[in-house]
């Protein structure tokens, strides 16, 4: 969400609760106030909006159903990890499929995905990073996207993705340099 400050975890367990208690505007502001940022990486994680969608609509119902995730406190971060392991498990069983026709694919990244050793101030930068993006095997873009974009630390990454803390830190190093790498060789700082 460009230019626009995201709301606290505070807000959106206030927006949760009322939505839960009927209020409609308050559930949709709860989604307006996460829906881009989630969306983005997990369109990222799958390679297909309309999977996306469909993960990201299902973790919004789950949220909004006390009965499925139970006292929610931050409501924003357990979104988040409803909605990574939604795509995982998609990517588990859809794999094969997305590395055979991946070279096909564009592969859509927010306008504020950002890594931290790499500044990406402008769209050709922008599409030179979702390139060098693209050429990462599958772990290593996955744990990049899960630590840079969605904030997430290598304990978390690693539970979810059922691996130790160690493996992801060391997927992550691994990736930003061969990103970095990558975007030398076609002369972008």
């Amino acid at each position: 969400m460009q230019g626009k400050k995201m709301a606290s975890e505070e807000t959106l367990l206030s927006l949760l609760k009322k939505a839960r208690k009927g209020d409609d505007d308050a559930f949709r502001k709860l989604v307006e106030e996460t829906r881009e940022r989630i969306f983005g990486a997990i369109a990222a994680m799958t390679q297909r909006e309309a999977i996306a969608e469909e993960i990201l609509q299902e973790g919004y119902l789950a949220l909004w159903d006390k009965s499925v995730s139970g006292d929610v406190e931050k409501p924003l971060r357990w979104l988040h990890r409803f909605c990574v392991n939604k795509s995982i498990d998609y990517l588990r069983r859809n794999e094969p499929i997305l590395l055979e026709n991946f070279d096909e694919e564009v592969e859509r990244l927010p306008s504020n995905f950002t890594c931290p050793e790499i500044a990406v101030s402008d769209s050709e930068r922008r599409e030179a990073l979702i390139s060098v993006l693209q050429k990462l095997p599958h772990r290593e873009r996955i744990t990049l996207l899960m630590s840079d974009y969605l904030g997430m630390d290598s304990f978390e990454i690693a539970s979810t993705l059922g691996t130790s803390p160690s493996t992801v830190r060391n997927q992550i190093s691994s990736g930003r340099k061969k990103m970095l790498n990558l975007l030398k060789e076609k002369k972008i700082d």
